[in-house]
């Protein structure tokens, strides 16, 4: 009798065990904790397809002009292109261009890089953009160039595009001072939005021929800078093409730069304070 009372007990306790955790609900601290990542994995699929899809920014149902049936869009949409295509329409490298070492010995960058055209390009044609690590206001360096170019001292006090340390080959670009044959630069910097960004592009402003090479003109920062630092040092110095664009490197902040500047914000605040009038 003792024992069938006992193990009646236990068949008690264990209902009321049972019981409990039926009714009782876990807190949700732990039933996060007991979460897999991979149930996640839908969510991380539409993520993917809404990249796919384009990157939308802010809409532009208030932006004048614009048909409002019609979507808005900074990339182009890939979603009917066929993985075939996509691999056609994919480019690895800045094309018809090639990277070489200067060989003539009185080119002031001879034995070092430069970029050469491997086909034609016409006045306008753009050679590619000019990529690296997008850098902060007022951040100096050899390959730095700026992502606004209003001509306002107020352009290097703006994010740049740093190809110290990453880049593509239009960063091999030299400087057209003093190389033979050249009367200035073929080739110039031009900023554009692509995909929804500043961005900072090369266009040709001269016919450029195969196997000719591709010049900028530094600009007046850059060489400023350089005779500072190596003091007096004569122009027409070489550029070097294998440390890349310095088209617009400052390290130096002049007393009349700050002035300047000062002058660009308040003129800002002012139109803007007209605007909201």
């Amino acid at each position: 009798m003792e024992g069938m009372d006992e193990q009646k007990k236990e068949e008690e306790v264990k209902d009321e065990v049972e019981g409990a955790g039926e009714c009782e609900e876990e807190p949700a601290c732990v039933q996060a904790g007991r979460r897999s990542p991979r149930l996640d994995r839908g969510r991380s699929q539409e993520k993917k397809a809404k990249r796919a899809a384009g990157v939308r920014f802010k809409s532009c149902a208030s932006l004048e002009g614009w048909p409002g049936e019609i979507s808005y869009t900074h990339t182009p949409d890939m979603s009917e292109v066929t993985p075939a295509d996509k691999r056609l329409l994919r480019q690895d490298y800045v094309p018809g261009v090639s990277i070489r070492r200067v060989t003539d010995t009185a080119h002031p960058a001879c034995g070092q890089n430069g970029l050469y055209a491997t086909i034609t390009f016409g006045v306008g044609d753009v050679l590619g953009e000019y990529t690296g690590k997008v850098m902060p206001g007022h951040w100096g360096g050899e390959y730095v160039t700026r992502l606004w170019n209003t001509g306002a001292n107020s352009d290097y006090y703006r994010p740049g595009v740093d190809a110290q340390k990453m880049g593509n080959e239009l960063r091999m670009i030299n400087d057209y001072r003093s190389v033979p044959g050249a009367t200035g630069p073929n080739c110039k910097f031009s900023r554009a939005a692509i995909r929804g960004f500043r961005a900072a592009l090369i266009v040709a402003i001269l016919p450029i021929a195969p196997n000719e090479e591709f010049l900028l003109d530094y600009g007046e920062v850059y060489w400023r800078q350089e005779l500072m630092e190596a003091d007096c040092l004569p122009p027409g110095s070489p550029g070097d093409g294998s440390s890349g664009v310095k088209e617009a490197g400052v390290s130096a902040v002049l007393p009349s730069d700050l002035e300047a500047l000062e002058n660009d914000l308040r003129e800002m605040v002012s139109q803007a304070t007209e605007g909201n009038d």
